[in-house]
């Protein structure tokens, strides 16, 4: 009997709890009042409060609200809301001093310890009271007797009200105390520098950053905070010259300055990152760990700055190929370096015009040297490609043909087969190119696979009766001559093409080639225009996505236009997301947006 009469409570219980709830969703108050003060008696949890109290306000009963609150507090004296709620019953009903006085009194109660000041604050930041959240944090600190604890939430306050510098003069402070906490600093000032469109917060930083450390200039965590701003300023210059300084002040290995060296080329600030590669060069010694990393990545960096310029100077060719003879001279052939040999070979045959020296230098590294498997394979891929230079297509068909057979389960047997399937489409040998190409679309690689598909397509929408199929053979000598840095070649065999017909089915595709072209010529807003024309008027074609990533890139890295950047980035996702360039496109934009970064401490 007694079960029975529970269950049956808990089932009224039940039922006049919905319909209450409905009430009050219908907003019929009148009709739930009632039915939630009998819940709320039989049992004076948050949640039947709350939805009693909404009633009452809702009712403008106040007094009876005021008695509700009160009797919320006497039964749970040391929750912190209910006291807030308080305050502001008194607040709608008028009594403004009678309210102040009740938020005084929660900040200044006895025993508040740290869960009860941001239980309350938060209390308060629930009521928009922020003036309270912030005396609340300042009574906490004043309590704990440690300067800057709290300081991550104030500082967030006092961003709500646009009170900046309190809101880092709390961050400069905490990381001079505790300088781990640098890294929860930055992320609270990305976030600044991620919504200022006036650059006001930007300013800010600035201003405080150099204070901060021309005053304290002993503080490395200040001086790491610098090198951290120009990083993010892009402003590689400023950032090396500060990482020198912590470098040579604390001694360090060069570890800094390397990274963004590192990072300023791959930036094309080809300048600045040979700046930092030689002060490591004769700063540091042989032992240092990023010494020979330098050596290496200094001879890098100069070769792309010579591929990155049009045109490139005979002088520079020269002095390049010179201290890479001198580097293998001195150093083994190893994994370290084999792709700076690579890099020597493309120097050596597309830009010194040696061609016999490159393909010298890569037969003496695949048949005499001890370096894997994998990495002489490429070297064949690109010996390979060096006897198509030469006109020696049989031996660069064996050559694919051996490294696809020998690597039967790997992405580089993909790409010997797509290499063999290319030299086929050079040649004009067009059915036998686009069967080798349908294969390759199932590749495990997207980027083989894309490209694959992208010029099989080519080749089956292009094919005409006429065996000679002359438009798409002299496209495909331009590609050719492209791809081996022949640009006048390229250009003559595009004219060609425009001379023969007027409108061709091609015409995406030439665009695009007149737009790789004028990138490689250094004529940034020309190749911006071309490709802008390709999204333009073939937004639906197999380059169009293509053409978009390009012109983000050249925006980013070459004009140096970082909005137009990222709004090309965000095109990319928003109307491209199968594309393979979706996942790129979203990390550049999050890294030019500033939410992702590559860590530099």
């Amino acid at each position: 009997m007694f079960f029975l009469c529970c269950g049956m409570f808990a089932l009224a219980q039940t039922n006049n709890e919905q319909l209450a709830v409905q009430y009050f969703k219908n907003q019929e108050y009148e009709k739930a009042v009632g039915l939630f003060k009998r819940l709320y008696n039989n049992r004076p949890d948050a949640y039947y409060y709350n939805y009693y109290l909404e009633t009452l306000i809702a009712l403008q009963d106040f007094k009876e609200a005021e008695k509700l609150i009160q009797k919320q507090i006497r039964i749970y004296p040391l929750i912190q809301k209910y006291k807030v709620d308080l305050g502001q019953i008194y607040e709608q009903q008028g009594a403004s001093s009678k309210a102040k006085k009740q938020y005084e009194n929660c900040i200044t109660q006895a025993n508040l310890n740290s869960a009860t000041v941001k239980e309350l604050a938060s209390a308060f930041q629930a009521y928009h009271l922020t003036d309270y959240a912030i005396k609340t944090y300042l009574q906490g600190r004043k309590n704990s007797l440690v300067q800057t604890e709290y300081a991550v939430e104030l500082t967030h306050l006092y961003t709500q009200k646009k009170e900046y510098q309190k809101a880092i003069d709390e961050l400069f402070v905490l990381i001079r105390d505790f300088p781990n906490e640098i890294v929860t600093v930055e992320s609270i000032l990305i976030n600044w520098l991620i919504d200022d469109p006036q650059q006001v917060k930007r300013d800010i930083i600035r201003t405080n950053i150099l204070k901060y450390s021309n005053r304290n200039p002993d503080i490395q965590v200040y001086s790491s905070l610098m090198l951290w701003f120009a990083m993010q300023e892009k402003d590689f210059t400023s950032a090396l010259k500060q990482a020198i300084a912590i470098d040579k002040r604390y001694k360090e290995d060069g570890r800094t300055v390397y990274e963004i060296s590192e990072i300023a080329g791959d930036n094309m600030d080809f300048k600045t990152s040979l700046n930092g590669l030689n002060y490591i060069l004769i700063e540091k010694n042989i032992e240092s760990p990023y010494y020979e990393l330098s050596k290496v990545l200094s001879l890098r960096t100069k070769y792309k700055q010579i591929t990155h310029t049009y045109p490139p100077k005979k002088e520079d060719i020269q002095t390049l190929d010179k201290k890479l003879y001198t580097y293998f001279k001195d150093n083994a052939l190893n994994l370290s370096n084999v792709l700076l040999l690579r890099e020597w070979v493309q120097l050596k045959s597309l830009y010194a015009n040696d061609i016999q020296t490159a393909k010298a230098l890569l037969e003496d590294a695949i048949y005499k040297q001890n370096i894997p498997h994998k990495e002489k394979a490429l070297l064949k891929l690109d010996l390979g490609d060096i006897l198509c230079l030469d006109e020696d297509v049989w031996e660069a068909t064996l050559l694919y043909s051996q490294v696809e057979k020998d690597f039967p389960n790997d992405t580089i047997s993909s790409t010997a087969k797509y290499k063999n399937a290319k030299l086929s489409f050079y040649l004009g040998e067009f059915d036998w190119a686009e069967a080798q190409l349908d294969v390759l679309r199932a590749a495990t690689s997207k980027l083989i696979a894309n490209d694959a598909m992208y010029l099989s397509l080519l080749i089956s929408d292009n094919k005409t009766e006429d065996s000679l199929n002359l438009p798409l053979m002299y496209f495909a000598r331009a590609k050719f001559f492209l791809e081996n840095n022949q640009l006048q070649k390229a250009e003559d065999m595009i004219d060609t093409i425009g001379k023969m017909i007027i409108y061709h089915t091609l015409s995406d595709d030439i665009l695009f080639l007149k737009a790789e072209i004028a990138l490689k010529k250094q004529e940034y807003k020309k190749a911006d225009s071309l490709f802008a024309r390709i999204v333009d008027f073939h937004p639906h074609d197999l380059l169009a996505d293509d053409a978009l990533f390009m012109r983000a890139t050249i925006n980013e890295f070459y004009i140096k236009d970082m909005f137009t950047a990222m709004d090309l980035y965000q095109q990319i996702i928003r109307n491209y997301s199968s594309s393979i360039y979706a996942s790129d496109a979203r990390k550049r934009f999050r890294i030019l947006r500033g939410d992702v970064l590559r860590e530099v401490n």
